[in-house]
């Protein structure tokens, strides 16, 4: 759960960071620096400030310098190229073998008008053995501007890349019934690979006009397929849920 804890770590704090860059700065004759979004704004007569401990500041326009409000960043605008990168943790309970292993992908979409895109995914995870994972990745950006909610779907083959799963064995196969052995017996079978599925929710955070900060969370659904030889054949289920960081580059 390290990973996890230093993943959330850093999501928060590039967010809070953004939000600082792009609250309103009102700079008053006396010296005096606030930051905040402003309420009301009356040229001539007053402003109201709220500030991010959510205090209410009002001020007589002759007591005001200036004020300084960042444009909301919009990224990606309209339909475009973009890449993100991913890294995360599947996170199972705790009878898992491996309760959370680590996930990292690389993402190249096409962003329409319409707020869809899609994209290709490549990456790399650790289970029991090392998966190369190809998927193809759908999204839709519910906004614009700001914080931008956005739904995902992936959906794709993992490839193995070496290594053996040991498998406590404790049937084995006679005129298609199985038969328990008289003792359990430890068999080295191979990974094969499987399919997985991943949908998602998350939210992207502009950090400036060509990159933004992305979380999600959903539930990763994948079969993995073990053998050896042709006589022996396991299939293994993971569902696990799936906490995911991102860097999207516009």
């Amino acid at each position: 759960m390290r990973i996890l804890t230093f993943i959330l770590t850093i999501f928060f704090s590039l967010t809070l960071s953004a939000q600082k860059r792009n609250r309103d700065v009102v700079y008053l004759k006396n010296g005096s620096i606030l930051r905040g979004t402003i309420v009301l704004l009356e040229p001539g007569r007053l402003i109201k400030l709220k500030t991010a401990d959510n205090n209410i500041w009002v001020f007589d326009q002759d007591k005001i310098d200036s004020i300084v409000r960042p444009e909301k960043i919009r990224i990606p605008q309209g339909k475009g190229y973009f890449n993100l990168t991913e890294m995360g943790v599947l996170v199972g309970n705790s009878t898992n073998y491996k309760n959370a292993p680590f996930t990292l992908m690389n993402i190249s979409s096409w962003k329409f008008e319409n707020g869809f895109s899609t994209g290709i995914g490549v990456g790399v995870e650790f289970f029991n053995e090392t998966y190369l994972p190809v998927v193809a990745d759908f999204r839709y950006f519910i906004r614009k501007a700001g914080a931008i909610p956005f739904v995902s779907l992936q959906g794709g083959y993992s490839i193995p890349l070496g290594g053996t799963y040991t498998q406590l064995n404790l049937y084995y196969l006679s005129s298609s019934i199985y038969r328990p052995t008289p003792q359990p017996t430890n068999i080295d079978v191979s990974a094969r690979g499987g399919w997985l599925v991943n949908p998602a929710i998350g939210i992207q955070t502009p950090l400036n006009e060509n990159l933004a900060l992305t979380f999600s969370a959903g539930y990763r659904m994948m079969r993995q397929r073990y053998g050896k030889n042709d006589t022996y054949k396991l299939d293994v289920d993971y569902n696990r849920l799936s906490l995911k960081v991102g860097l999207l580059f516009k």
